[in-house]
């Protein structure tokens, strides 16, 4: 199965869809590989797209575009699939795009963050570093700039979905968001840790027993707190 696009501002957003079942919108940055390897498994109890931002994967790359913008693109896609409610969820930089999707829209019935400190991320520090980097693509660099015009305490707090946070505990940034466990689950949040596993064995992208452990106790924590 090929992608499918939808067009959004004059450019188009690709995504694939697979099973059946409540929504559940997965927010992809690469093109490859072509499927997370836990579509599969999460596809055999939800509705899942894979959905590329405009500058990512395997949509369209435009030299000048809002691509802050990821919240109407996922809007769009959603309504050309006959979608209304939905669950979204990303893994490191995807994670920040589903917040953005999340804060926009009571549509979104739940939010996963995964491998990220839901709050306080990018530091300023490394904002700078990623401001200085001159292989950074400009869509990676706008979008960071539009995730940090938020206050995401703020938005996380008022945002009335289901909420989860998880990572890997060796993670390098476990550390970051252990401190800020506390706080999250103060403003609603699941917070969930996997023993050992590392950043890219904790992600979407692991193709391991690993990642589809991840995978299925996310996908249970959602379904047990009628997010799915």
């Amino acid at each position: 199965m090929s992608y499918q696009y939808v067009a959004v501002a004059g450019a188009r957003t690709a995504y694939r869809a697979s099973g059946s079942g409540p929504a559940l919108v997965l927010m992809k940055n690469n093109r490859r590989p072509l499927d997370y390897p836990v579509a599969d498994v999460l596809s055999r109890r939800f509705r899942v797209l894979q959905i590329h931002p405009v500058g990512f994967g395997a949509s369209d790359r435009p030299e000048e575009y809002a691509f802050g913008s990821i919240d109407r693109q996922v809007l769009a896609v959603l309504d050309h699939e006959r979608i209304d409610r939905f669950a979204v969820w990303g893994f490191s930089q995807p994670a920040c795009m589903s917040a953005i999707v999340a804060r926009s829209t009571d549509r979104a019935a739940a939010l996963v963050m995964g491998g990220v400190p839901p709050i306080g991320f990018p530091t300023d520090g490394t904002m700078r570093r990623l401001e200085r980097e001159p292989r950074l693509p400009k869509a990676s660099l706008e979008f960071w700039r539009s995730y940090r015009s938020y206050d995401w305490h703020h938005e996380l707090r008022c945002y009335a979905g289901t909420k989860v946070a998880y990572m890997g505990t060796a993670d390098p940034a476990i550390r970051r968001l252990r401190k800020l466990r506390p706080v999250l689950e103060g403003i609603g949040f699941s917070y969930l840790e996997f023993d050992g596993l590392s950043h890219s064995s904790c992600g979407l992208g692991d193709e391991s027993a690993d990642g589809r452990h991840v995978a299925q106790t996310v996908a249970d924590q959602l379904l047990s707190r009628g997010a799915g």
